[in-house]
């Protein structure tokens, strides 16, 4: 019988049990465990032999020992992974381990593996009702991998269990919904601190601040610490361990990621970047632990480009890079989430509010065709502020001066944040009083869909209990612990005296000021929408 999918160490066969449940049976070839043993071997031992090679040559140069990365490491995590693939028992537990970290998503799902039916050689799973993507209209086609895109990158920086092969065919939208991952020999483990420089990483591509991103690169280990720097390949690198070499590279990796087509949206193109133009004068090595990772995600690249040209994949894993950011868990991602939110004397960085409340709201989105960070940040509050990892923020924002604040709220300096927070009040009013609006859908097919932040809001995900649950707990927990740190600073400030009883004073005002803001624009929205209604095509806005 010809297998339903074949690939290199196995093949796939589709069958029926005999309680007649259809099945998909992984057959391992019989000459894998061999075949790759025999590889790995011959790529250790020539490596070996071309390692002292290299010593050799560098000693009767002077040169000192061979210094060229850790390509042995690399064959050896290369060839872990392949052995891994060739492990049946551990294929199945690795799959168990990935639904349950993206079980509070919601739509993500892996095959129920049958134990009874399976060996370390043979894997019997259910068989899958769904499509893979080039049998997928182009919505869904769409569907399916944005879906992908936000798994991985939530695996990337918020579980740190990454699928290192999803490529089409180990990719599936079932009918219910939710995308599927097949496949699981092939996994990788990323540490709480690395999750962190990645997040650190996704938020400096996408704002342009390579001085950010390039202390992530050595955060990571891209870059040597302390810098080594070359004017030419033909020298031998010299270390370069001065305080403005960081913000040199900076200079030098900007100027490559502008000259370099993708630069600022494309995974490829920062690969391209460090291996073909910075690595000729900067020392810079590929960390084993990331070859997977970057697999994982140039993948996933090729496979949404497929969708949308235009694909950014900083822009779609934004959302979850900010939720990491808000949740640090080693002790260096704490200090810098509190100096990032705080000065000193625990007072607020106004820059910091700004970025956390984001952009001002906009009864029109304006597509210019350029990358926009549109990351919900208020559904990475809900997240974080709540739960147990959030402890850092919630501290931040416990220890945040609060008379200071107030000061600055009701001065000049937050009129914008006065008048962001009037539109949100608008807008929660509009969304809780108001019809929506019916949008004339057009039933033609297009041949390319934009995959970004804004068609991710709009997205109809399917769901899970348990996710359902985790989301209902989140706001439960949310608004208890936001009302147990409003009534810690007003305690506090009434301990304070007169200057903390003036500060409650400014809140209560700023409080008032806001909503009275808040409903005057919603009656404005409520007067154009009552005129739209007697008069079709009334203008909502001037023209011109």
């Amino acid at each position: 019988e010809e297998p339903a999918a074949a690939a290199s160490l196995g093949q796939v066969y589709k069958a029926r049990t005999h309680d007649n449940r259809e099945v998909a049976v992984k057959v391992q070839r019989p000459d894998a465990l061999r075949t790759v043993a025999i590889d790995y071997t011959c790529f250790a031992v020539v490596w070996k032999l071309i390692e002292r090679w290299w010593s050799f040559q560098r000693k009767l140069k002077g040169e000192g020992p061979f210094d060229n990365g850790d390509i042995g490491d690399v064959v050896d995590t290369v060839a872990d992974g392949l052995f891994d693939e060739l492990d049946y028992d551990l294929e199945a537990l690795n799959a168990d381990r990935f639904r349950e970290s993206l079980d509070f998503l919601g739509f993500v799902d892996v095959p129920t593996f049958l134990p009874e039916l399976s060996t370390n050689r043979v894997l019997t799973t259910e068989w899958i009702r769904g499509a893979h993507l080039e049998a997928l209209s182009v919505k869904d086609g769409a569907l399916m991998t944005q879906l992908a895109v936000e798994a991985c990158t939530a695996s990337l920086v918020l579980t740190g269990y990454v699928h290192a092969d999803p490529h089409e065919g180990n990719l599936m939208l079932r009918e219910d919904g939710k995308v599927v991952f097949l496949d699981f020999g092939l996994m990788s483990g990323v540490d709480g601190y690395i999750m962190e420089s990645f997040a650190q990483g996704i938020r400096a591509c996408l704002a342009e601040d390579y001085e950010s991103l390039a202390r992530a690169f050595q955060d990571v280990g891209f870059l040597t610490t302390p810098l080594q720097f070359r004017e030419n390949p033909k020298q031998a690198y010299e270390l370069y361990d001065t305080p403005g070499g960081l913000d040199q590279f900076a200079n030098e990796l900007r100027e490559a990621m502008a000259t370099t087509e993708g630069g600022t949206s494309r995974f490829g193109a920062l690969a391209e970047v460090l291996n073909g133009k910075l690595s000729k004068r900067w020392k810079m090595f590929t960390p084993p632990y990331c070859l997977l990772l970057i697999r994982t995600f140039l993948t996933l690249e090729g496979i949404a480009a497929q969708v949308d040209p235009d694909f950014n994949i900083y822009e779609m894993a934004l959302p979850f890079a900010l939720r990491r950011s808000l949740a640090p868990s080693s002790k260096e991602g704490v200090e810098t989430l509190r100096k990032s939110l705080l000065t000193d004397d625990d007072r607020i960085k106004w820059d910091a509010l700004l970025a956390l409340i984001g952009d001002e709201p906009s009864e029109e989105v304006i597509d210019d065709g350029k990358p926009k960070a549109e990351a919900d940040m208020s559904a990475a509050l809900t997240a974080v502020v709540g739960s147990s990892s959030g402890a850092a923020l919630r501290k931040a924002i416990r220890d945040v001066d609060a008379a200071d604040l107030a000061a600055r709220l009701v001065s000049r300096s937050g009129r914008d944040v006065r008048r962001r927070a009037a539109l949100s009040v608008a807008g929660a009013m509009e969304k809780a009083l108001l019809p929506r609006r019916r949008k004339v859908s057009h039933v033609e097919e297009e041949s390319v869909v934009s995959l970004n932040a804004q068609s991710a809001k709009g997205l109809r995900r399917a769901s899970s209990p348990a996710s359902r649950r985790l989301r209902h707990r989140q706001k439960r927990w949310q608004r208890r612990v936001v009302a147990h740190l409003i009534r810690s600073h007003v305690a506090r400030q009434i301990r304070s005296g007169r200057r903390g009883l003036f500060a409650l004073a400014k809140l209560s005002y700023l409080g008032v000021r806001i909503m009275v803001g808040g409903m005057l624009q919603f009656l404005w929205v409520a007067l154009l929408r009552g005129m739209e209604r007697i008069m079709p095509g009334f203008p909502r806005r001037p023209a011109g």
